[in-house]
């Protein structure tokens, strides 16, 4: 779109359609409230008791909050001038009667929502998660800190800067729409190859959907048996390899492991029709074989996190089958599974936007284009950490005026690829919404994926407070496979859990040689132990890693790592079809 003066907003246009489509969608939340109030109108006892609690609450807060301004000092809050400067003192707004009680408003009304639709019954829980979901979004939403009078930081720097920090704000609000999603990090301080992903490597084998990177040994002698990490492609794999101090893939090559990494395709239009088997097969197993190629190990060990889990286990149960048509080259000794979700029936907030509402939008746009892009699923994700993620950074960039800091986890949370048609549609339809892969319905060329016919020693860590993989999902996944499976529960989130390298000394993981019957009662007789569950993965992996040799020559190699897929880019043949 180009108005009369020659400006183009085709990419404003853009920018609004992803943040209405990925972070909140008025007519799909509406739709949810409208069930469950439909519902929670049989329940006219339940709405008197609603109220009469909201009420006493409210009561509660203006008799707590009358008493606190009472019991202070002076007889109220001076709002007086600093003499040096003429600017309001640091703590004039923090203490605003007004301020404090817009939050104790807001903290009191918020707990009480979500208390109401806890406490509700008879109401179909999917229903009542969607609710619960987009309520919170809308609590979020609605904080103090988001209102520019409401905010004191905000306030006091829009007197320090004369309305500055808003001037600022504007322009990098308007960059943001342009782009489609809100800047969460500074990435001109980031750069592929140089700061980021430097693990020294060679890209030994390319076709259409991976480029498969060897990385080059630092020891004398290394493990016989090598390892494949296969990361999702729903992002970048340089997650495993941020830089040196946060690098499993370093540490594991300095631990005497001879390390590949399969690197993603960005597809666009050309590969709508590429799906999960294309990624299983022009994916894994092409690696598999290329892997026993240059090694000749007739045993391979395979590390996937996410979705690159689910393709691992999806893998495995295929060659589990007598049905099985064609084998890699070399067995898969084992399988590590990083956030791995198998059972779907439990998938968290994730779930939401795989509702009917939304594939239906999706597919609409994918139906055009031929992919979804990787920017909606980056919105996505953001909404649902809509707090951290989003409001977060629209009070520091729009409202204070500030640049996001350098972050690298930030910086490879805001560098997504795009979702073919067909994997989207597989991912949406056949594992979130009807959970083909637990029921063992789910094929792969013609051949039924039964989890429970896999015998591979299995190593599955999830993560406390994973938003994206609720840890109790994965641990329900354990009851579809046999004994041979540690499982191994560590702090923080999906990512900041993950990229938890032992020198920094954060977080803590719990190990229960039991596997309880359900995930609290594992929890609560678990050991927990301080440190990363890098050292316990570490532990678990080297008595099957074979006896050491020398190292493998690279010999005939294609690239540099980290190659030219994560940075978006194809080669000739492949762009000139």
């Amino acid at each position: 779109m180009i108005d009369n003066s020659g400006n183009d907003y085709s990419a404003f246009l853009k920018g609004l359609d992803l943040f209405q489509f990925a972070v909140l969608n008025p007519q799909i939340a509406m739709l949810s409230f409208l069930k469950v109030g439909q519902q929670l109108a049989s329940q006219p006892k339940k709405i008197e008791d609603a109220q009469q609690d909201l009420l006493n609450r409210l009561l509660e807060l203006q008799k707590s909050f009358v008493k606190e301004m009472c019991n202070k000092d002076d007889d109220c809050i001076d709002l007086k001038y600093n003499n040096k400067n003429e600017k309001f003192e640091e703590d004039a707004f923090e203490n605003n009667p007004m301020m404090l009680f817009a939050r104790k408003f807001h903290e009191t009304t918020s707990q009480w929502l979500l208390d109401t639709i806890d406490s509700m019954e008879n109401i179909d829980p999917k229903l009542l998660h969607s609710a619960r979901f987009f309520t919170k979004q809308y609590i979020d939403m609605m904080s103090p800190d988001n209102f520019p009078f409401l905010n004191p930081h905000v306030l006091k720097e829009t007197l320090d800067t004369q309305g500055e920090n808003f001037k600022k704000g504007f322009e990098m609000f308007m960059e943001d729409i342009k782009n489609g999603a809100i800047s969460t990090n500074d990435r001109e301080q980031f750069e592929v190859g140089k700061n980021i992903a430097v693990t020294p490597g060679k890209v030994i084998y390319q076709n259409d959907i991976i480029e498969l990177i060897q990385y080059e040994p630092t020891t004398k002698k290394v493990f016989a048996k090598p390892i494949l990490f296969v990361p999702p492609w729903i992002n970048k794999f340089y997650i495993l390899d941020l830089n040196e101090q946060s690098s499993l893939v370093k540490l594991a090559v300095d631990k005497g492991f001879t390390v590949f990494m399969i690197s993603w395709v960005n597809p666009d239009k050309r590969y709508r029709n590429k799906g999960f088997e294309n990624y299983a097969f022009e994916g894994l197993l092409a690696a598999l074989d290329k892997i026993y190629d240059v090694t000749k190990s007739k045993s391979i060990h395979t590390l996937g996190y996410c979705v690159g889990g689910t393709l691992i286990s999806s893998f495995l149960a295929y060659l589990a089958s007598p049905l099985c048509k064609k084998r890699p080259k070399a067995h898969i000794e084992s399988a590590t599974l990083l956030t791995t979700l198998l059972d779907f029936e439990h998938a968290g907030d994730m779930a939401i936007f795989m509702a009917e509402n939304y594939l239906s939008a999706i597919t609409s746009q994918m139906k055009e284009k031929g992919f979804l892009e990787g920017h909606v699923m980056y919105n996505t994700f953001s909404a649902l950490k809509a707090k951290d993620m989003i409001w977060r950074y629209f009070i520091n960039s729009y409202m204070l005026g500030k640049k996001p800091p350098a972050h690298e986890i930030l910086f490879w949370n805001s560098d997504p690829t795009n979702l073919t048609e067909s994997m989207q549609t597989f991912l949406a339809k056949d594992l979130y919404r009807d959970n083909l892969l637990k029921t063992g319905t789910l094929k792969m060329f013609g051949v039924p994926l039964d989890l429970t016919k896999i015998t591979t020693p299995l190593y599955m860590v999830s993560m406390k407070k994973d938003h994206l993989v609720p840890w109790q999902a994965t641990f329900d996944s354990l009851k579809l496979f046999h004994d041979n499976v540690r499982f191994v529960l560590g702090g923080s989130g999906h990512v900041a859990g993950v990229v938890n390298p032992p020198v920094k000394q954060k977080y803590c993981y719990w190990i229960n040689d039991k596997i309880t019957e359900t995930a609290q009662e594992w929890l609560d007789t678990a050991t927990e132990i301080a440190g990363s569950w890098w050292n316990d993965w570490f532990e678990w992996i080297k008595p099957m890693m074979g006896e050491m040799i020398t190292p493998p020559v690279i010999k005939d190699f294609l690239r540099n790592a980290p190659g030219i897929y994560v940075n978006n880019k194809t080669p000739e043949q492949l762009t000139e079809r």
